[in-house]
């Protein structure tokens, strides 16, 4: 009996989601086309807070009648389709014939008056790749928590009481850094998608890895409560985790249920309207979103960093005189990065992926001392934290935000250089990869003469 309730549990939530996924995702022929869901049946009665104020959990008749129809006209195939609750939207995903004109479809679909919205499904990338080269010196691995700040910061807080919510691909939970630290997972991937755990592990490690606790590396905002919503998938061996339209909308809409102080998207593709509707609502909701900026070169793939009051994040340089973004406000340590990969290994990685996570853990600091500051004042406190004071580096500042943002909350940053920086600045090239004296394994690259953990 026992098991026939937990079956039909199962069952009765599967179907609750309305989630029939068929195939895997083509963005070359699939559309997202959203029906106005505001007539639905409410089901907001047998909830609590803070869902009370949420309605439309079911799908409405006439939105059946036109997606049905709709599907026929244009001779469509249904893939998938969900609720966008925040928006009092439905909406599927379609995959027009092959050969077709999908940008006519779309144009003609916007023009048909029981559409709420068509558009194209999206793409997105995270941006983190293998750092390149390892010529450079053993300081150069922890370099960023200087130039933030970071153990200076600490001595005021560690992020205790912000909530920090991670839209990204899955982490690997059990990882010796990150046992316990995630709170809250929710999935949306479709059926066959190939998991990856590489991308979400290590912008997880970098916002929030333990301290203190012996073992790899330390988080900006360790104490901080983090939350994942798995939304991206593996790309292939070339490529970083990717995302698109579709299981990013769910994710945001999931989040906006319980929205949390800072919203972590470490990715970047070409504009989104869904998308922008959503992160609009985060934004509305008090949410500070903080984005990566695209590669170099990558201009039609700025948003949503491009968003006026999207936080964009571009990667510094370790020689710091180029910037990563066009379109970044803000720049944070993005190169040459240690982060935590799965199977409690730890690697070098670089992108606007890692400079964005640094600046979400940065602004878990912040709003732990002042959290009834603006989005944009945040913002601006960060803008006039970030000056060239070692070597060429323009970075943000933990320490020297924590100043700006109030007299209470002095912090003395007294890290210019570390005895590492001196003792490393002349030994020779990196060579094979070994075991730091704790028993750790890197997977990265150390100096074979250097018979200290540097991460200690």
């Amino acid at each position: 009996m026992r098991i026939l309730k937990s079956a039909l549990a199962i069952l009765f939530v599967s179907f609750s989601m309305f989630s029939v996924a068929k195939e895997l995702p083509d963005p070359t022929r699939d559309i997202l086309v959203t029906f106005d869901n505001d007539s639905a049946a409410s089901s907001s009665a047998s909830l609590g807070a803070p869902y009370s104020h949420r309605k439309r959990y079911t799908i409405a008749r006439q939105v059946r009648r036109n997606a049905a129809a709709i599907a026929k006209k244009y001779s469509l195939e249904e893939i998938e389709h969900w609720p966008i609750r925040s928006l009092a939207i439905y909406c599927f995903v379609y995959r027009v014939p092959e050969g077709a004109d999908r940008q006519f479809i779309v144009e003609t679909l916007n023009a048909d008056v029981r559409v709420e919205s068509a558009q194209t499904l999206q793409s997105f990338e995270t941006s983190m790749g293998k750092a390149d080269g390892y010529d450079d010196t053993y300081a150069n691995l922890q370099y960023g928590l200087d130039v933030l700040g970071i153990p200076a910061a600490h001595r005021t807080t560690r992020g205790a009481g912000i909530r920090i919510a991670i839209i990204d691909s899955d982490v690997d939970r059990s990882h010796e850094d990150l046992k316990g630290r995630i709170q809250r997972v929710r999935v949306f991937l479709s059926r066959g998608e190939p998991g990856d755990r590489n991308h979400g592990t290590a912008i997880a490690s970098i916002i929030g890895a333990r301290s203190n606790n012996a073992l790899g590396i330390v988080g900006v905002a360790p104490e901080a409560t983090l939350e994942l919503y798995v939304s991206c998938w593996s790309g292939g061996v070339a490529k970083s985790a990717i995302c698109d339209s579709f299981s990013l909308s769910k994710a945001i809409d999931n989040m906006l249920e319980n929205p949390p102080h800072v919203l972590n998207l470490s990715l970047s593709g070409p504009y989104d309207p869904l998308l922008e509707r959503l992160i609009q609502k985060a934004i509305e909701a008090g949410v500070v979103v903080i984005a990566a900026g695209p590669t170099e070169g990558a201009v039609q793939r700025d948003f949503p960093s491009n968003m006026v009051d999207v936080i964009s994040v571009g990667t510094v340089p370790i020689a710091g005189s180029a910037v990563g973004a066009s379109n970044a406000t803000l720049f944070a340590p993005g190169n040459r990065i240690l982060v935590a990969v799965p199977a409690d290994q730890y690697d070098f990685r670089s992108g606007s992926s890692l400079a964005a996570a640094h600046v979400s853990g940065v602004v878990a600091l912040l709003l732990s001392v002042v959290p009834d500051n603006s989005s944009e004042t945040i913002r601006s406190i960060l803008q006039r934290s970030q000056v060239a004071e070692r070597g060429s580096i323009v970075s943000i500042n933990a320490c020297a935000a924590l100043n700006l943002a109030g007299p209470a909350y002095q912090c003395h940053d007294e890290v210019q250089s570390s005895e590492r920086d001196l003792y490393l600045e002349d030994q020779p090239g990196f060579g094979p990869v070994r075991r730091a004296d704790n028993g750790n394994p890197f997977v990265g690259v150390m100096n074979p003469q250097v018979d200290v953990n540097p991460f200690e």
